[in-house]
């Protein structure tokens, strides 16, 4: 980039110009990395909170709800899956095809611990809901002696 800056500006040295060529040749390879990291699709994911609880919910239309793994721990939701397209239709009939289908991994940080033997879960058109119970660490309980 600096490069061609410089060639817009009239400066520029040898240097500058290296840089470019150096990108250009890393281009493939950086693709394929790009690609690799890309297979997965990407889910879109809202987390918020109330006093009590945490609330994630995930958007997985087109998910069996049987084909769907959902891992808590007291920090941490992972949901996984497969969305799988059932259409025949051969990629050359398509116009415009924005759906994405395949495997999918979410992992979402939580800001706060969790209780996970309280966890709910449920599905409402296509929105995964999961209801996640906050430790009360300042909860403190009388012992009877």
């Amino acid at each position: 980039m600096a490069g061609f800056l410089s060639k817009l500006t009239g400066g520029g040295e040898k240097e500058d110009f290296q840089e470019e060529n150096d990108f250009e040749q890393n281009t493939d390879y950086s693709m394929e990395v790009l690609g690799e990291e890309t297979e997965e699709i990407s889910l879109g994911a809202d987390l918020y909170e109330d006093e009590d609880n945490l609330f994630l919910r995930i958007f997985i239309a087109g998910v069996n709800p049987k084909e769907l793994d959902v891992d808590v721990s007291r920090d941490m939701v992972i949901v996984s899956g497969e969305r799988f397209d059932f259409s025949e239709q051969q990629a050359e009939h398509y116009i415009q095809k924005e759906l994405s289908w395949g495997k999918f991994k979410k992992k979402v940080m939580l800001p706060k611990e969790v209780d996970i033997e309280l966890v709910d879960a449920n599905i409402k058109y296509g929105v995964l809901t999961l209801r996640l119970p906050k430790v009360d660490k300042e909860r403190k309980v009388k012992v009877k002696l």
